[in-house]
């Protein structure tokens, strides 16, 4: 019933916003993929199941933008689907929510590379 509420709140703010994102990013239920960026499938992780899952994608940057910019995208975007920030540094985000945790990190920077990994909180 939660998760039905927070994909239900994304799709209500997304399309509140449609320059914000256009998809999700693919693996996760509710993680909207930031415009300018591309995520490379082959690279996918997923094991696990509902509670101890673990899900890593990568994306890499197709239009001009920084990790900041990435970052406050995220910010901006997450807690309106329910999540926590709980961590900022100039490369590393964590968000919490319910039982999951959410890190978004800057693996590269030329070109701008990004994971994003969910999993169930240890």
């Amino acid at each position: 019933m939660i998760k039905t509420l927070y994909i239900f709140t994304a799709l209500c703010c997304l399309t509140s916003y449609p320059s914000l994102a256009s998809d999700f990013v693919s693996g996760f239920e509710d993680i909207p993929l930031m415009e300018g960026l591309k995520q490379i499938e082959s690279d996918d992780v997923a094991f696990g199941n509902e509670e101890t899952r673990y899900v890593e994608a990568q994306l890499v940057v197709v239009r001009k933008k920084t990790f900041q910019n990435v970052k406050d995208f995220y910010i901006k975007t997450l807690p309106q689907l329910g999540w926590v920030l709980q961590e900022s540094s100039q490369t590393f985000l964590k968000f919490s929510r319910e039982t999951d945790v959410l890190e978004i990190s800057q693996i590269s920077t030329s070109p701008l590379k990004i994971s994003i990994s969910l999993k169930n909180r240890s």
